[in-house]
């Protein structure tokens, strides 16, 4: 089906488009008014860059919720000891070092989780140098002769998220949402345009400013939502169109029960969206 997509404003192959990402637990809040082309671009440079940054990991992991490619996140995967050797985690295996190989002065020195690993490790090392089969043997049998040493090392974790990447999201999810409702009449506010050229600046690979739009949720309207979602006993994401007293609209977006929340500046006349404040949105989590 050909459509004029939102981001684009080009006529093209639609696509479905899922308004909060579906790796968060969204299956029902979508939209077809996205040509495929943007939809691809902007989950590269938005969306991933989203459900997949630390904190959302970490509520993925804890829900259940799926990736695109059918995973759970495990966020606690990979650390270091306090020697800056690195530790994966598997949930199924255990903790296990990478190994690793250090070579000085004509010889070498490895680590490894087993004498086994060890072992195979210095045989492929010796080989690709064309050491004799009779020194390989000697190294093998230095290494079987080891004394193994267990250990609980302290395992360090370390991750960092962009916070201007992670409020993009939110700006993108408003966009969208505003011209689900309000495409014609979105599309000559001025804020809109604005808002949809970031987006496309980003889409392009750039960057653009947005801190004007973006900003925290005011308390007065977080915390009794929040109460409110938190007595309900479910998972829900929620949108929530405000108009302040002097005619802006906002959107505020507060996911997994408010726990991550931003308000968008979508409109400076909030009277030109009839009936706005009764479209509240509310999705339910879902795996």
């Amino acid at each position: 089906m050909k459509i004029t997509c939102i981001f684009c404003g080009q006529k093209k192959e639609s696509s479905l488009e899922h308004v909060i990402p579906e790796a968060i637990g969204n299956n029902s809040f979508t939209t077809n008014i996205v040509c495929t082309d943007c939809n691809s671009a902007l989950g590269a440079t938005i969306d991933d860059k989203f459900v997949n940054s630390f904190p959302i990991e970490m509520k993925r992991e804890m829900l259940g919720l799926k990736g695109y490619k059918g995973n759970i996140p495990q966020v606690l995967r990979r650390g270091e000891d306090s020697n800056g050797n690195t530790i994966i985690l598997d949930k199924d295996s255990g903790p296990k070092y990478i190994p690793k190989v250090t070579e000085k002065d004509n010889s070498f020195s490895v680590m490894a989780n087993s004498k086994k690993e060890a072992a195979q490790i210095i045989k492929k090392k010796l080989k690709r140098k064309q050491v004799p089969q009779k020194l390989i043997d000697k190294a093998l049998k230095k290494i079987k002769n080891t004394e193994v040493e267990e250990s609980r090392p302290k395992i360090n974790f370390r991750y960092n998220y962009n916070v201007s990447n992670f409020k993009l999201e939110f700006l993108k999810i408003a966009f969208a949402y505003m011209n689900i409702y309000y495409g014609d009449t979105y599309k000559q506010d001025p804020i809109g345009n604005c808002l949809k050229n970031i987006l496309n600046q980003f889409k392009s690979g750039n960057i653009a400013d947005y801190s004007n739009y973006v900003i925290d949720v005011p308390n007065q309207l977080s915390t009794p939502v929040m109460n409110a979602l938190k007595r309900s006993n479910q998972n829900i994401h929620e949108i929530l169109p405000v108009i302040d007293p002097n005619n802006r609209l906002f959107i505020s977006i507060l996911l997994f029960n408010g726990e991550f929340s931003y308000s968008v500046l979508v409109s400076n006349h909030g009277d030109a969206y009839p009936s706005i404040l009764g479209k509240r949105k509310s999705i339910l989590i879902s795996k």
